[in-house]
This record gives structure tokens, sequence and C-alpha cells, in this order.
């Protein structure tokens, strides 16, 4: 079995303010990577009903070292966890494509629907897709350590964000896209900071994301009126903490998350231990740990 293999360039735009590649941006790279795989060489073997569609239910990532900017493409090395007759998982690292210690950046899993774009609805997926997955299954390949967001022991008090929704977050089928779901939960855990963590810590502690899983329950068509953002605190430990997420609006729920964070000494490029402030500044929003 073989991994499918795709050079992804990076772009100076995709740095944070540590100056390195931003949490968000890892998925952008698994989605040039997924579309490559599906959507360029698949029908090359015979399945091209993979360009009639298909939508991500859920993601996992891990993010393993930092990653700076340079000239040269990272590789992305995509696989096939598991084929069901209506979703399929796909697994990936984040490596470089010269680098003959094969440093991981980043490992990942996401779960695929098949979609019938004229109908508007998920469908099977046929012997020739089939064919193509099961050519690059590989069952044993390494997963990402993350939490599946957990739908009980909110608390009383959760932080509430009020994300817009802009006409660019659409992609082609008309619907939010899924890289996007990233982007607001990164809104919302940075003015959970600004509001509740700044002043409480000094100007070089900060927070890096270690890893993040995201279920994705229902579309979200372009729309004038915010999403909102729900975040509360699920675990606090010595040198990271743990926050969940509900995007919602009043009727209904779109996507539920989680993120871990590893507090960070900005200046000495390093994890640092969470101070007494921080502890007592998280811990009101924390919930029951399940």
């Amino acid at each position: 079995m073989t991994r499918h293999i795709a050079h992804v360039p990076l772009r100076w735009a995709d740095m944070d303010s540590y100056g390195h590649v931003n949490n968000v941006v890892y998925l952008r790279y698994l989605q040039e990577a997924r579309v490559d795989m599906l959507f360029v060489h698949a029908p090359k073997r015979g399945a091209g009903s993979f360009q009639r569609g298909s939508v991500v239910s859920r993601h996992d990532i891990g993010y393993l070292a930092p990653l700076r900017f340079r000239a040269r493409p990272l590789q992305v090395e995509t696989w096939v966890r598991e084929v069901r007759n209506s979703t399929f998982t796909l697994g990936y690292e984040v490596v470089d494509a010269d680098d003959d210690a094969r440093r991981v950046y980043a490992c990942a899993t996401t779960t695929l629907v098949p979609y019938d774009l004229e109908r508007g609805r998920a469908r099977r997926l046929t012997a020739e897709e089939k064919a193509v997955l099961e050519g690059h299954l590989e069952t044993d390949g390494p997963v990402p350590r993350t939490r599946r967001p957990d739908p009980d022991g909110k608390p009383d008090k959760k932080h509430v964000y009020q994300c817009a929704v802009r006409f660019d977050d659409l992609d082609s089928y008309g619907h939010v896209n899924n890289v996007i779901f990233a982007e607001y939960l990164q809104e919302a855990r940075i003015d959970f900071a600004q509001r509740h963590l700044l002043g409480v810590v000094d100007a070089h502690q900060g927070s890096v994301v270690a890893g993040q899983s995201i279920d994705y329950l229902a579309p979200v068509p372009f729309r004038t009126q915010p999403l909102q953002v729900d975040v509360w605190v699920t675990h606090i430990g010595e040198s990271s903490f743990e926050v969940a997420y509900d995007v919602r609006d009043e009727e209904r729920l779109y996507a539920r998350a989680t993120s871990t964070l590893v507090t960070y000494d900005v200046g000495a490029q390093r994890p640092r231990k969470i101070t007494a402030a921080e502890h007592a500044a998280l811990e009101p929003f924390m919930g029951e740990e399940q």
C-alpha cells in the first residue's frame, strides 16, 4: 500500500505572531493534499466520481513541532485509515520533504462523507472509489492524541463570542469551508484570552495549540447574522489546559470542538508552567471533567 504524496508550498502570510505557521493553516495544507489526492489523482485511476464532492465530518490534528517559514515546500503524506459504505477516514503526516531525519510537524485524521451536489445529500461510495481508497489503506499509521468534544459538563459560566460570517468564508458548495471553522474557534479563543487573561499574564507569557478536534454537525450557508461561539475550560494541568467550543445560533448547533493549549514562554521559545493567576482566571470557566 502506498501513501499519496503532495508537495505544498508555504506562504509568508501563513505565519502567526510567534513566527510559526499558524495552527489553522495546517488544515489548509491537509485540504490541498486531500484535493490533490481525490480530485486530481483518483480520476486517473478510474474514480472520477470523487469530483462530485465530499464533505468533512470530523478533523483531529496534533501539532508536533513548530514550523517556520522556508522556501522549499512541505510534504504532506496522505493515506486511508478506514473505508465504510458511506464514509472514509484519511490519515496524514506533514513532514520535511528534503530532511534526512524526516521531521514530522503534524499528524492528523479527517473523516469524510461522499456527497451528491446535485441532490444536496450524502451518498454511498462507488465500487471504483472504494478500490482507489483501498490502494492507500494503512490501518496502523500514526494518529493524533486528541480528546473528542463532549456535550456534557458545561459550566454555569462560559465565554460567548459573536463571530461574523464573511462571504469569502464559503467553499464551492456554498457552505462555510471546514478550515474556516478553525478560524472561528481561534477568534473566539483570542477574544477569551484578551478579556480574561490580559493583565493576568506578562507579555512574554502566551500559549500554543498542541492539538485540536472538530466535529462538523451541520453546514452553514452564508448568513448576515453572526454565529455564536461558546467557550469553556475542560481541564487545567501544570503546563497545559483544554478548552471546548460550541458553534451555534439560537436554533442549531453547527460544530463542537476541543483544543489543547500548552502555555508558552514566547521569549524563551519553550513551554512554561501555568501561573497561579492564570489558574485562578481559568477556573470559573471550568466544566466537570469527563
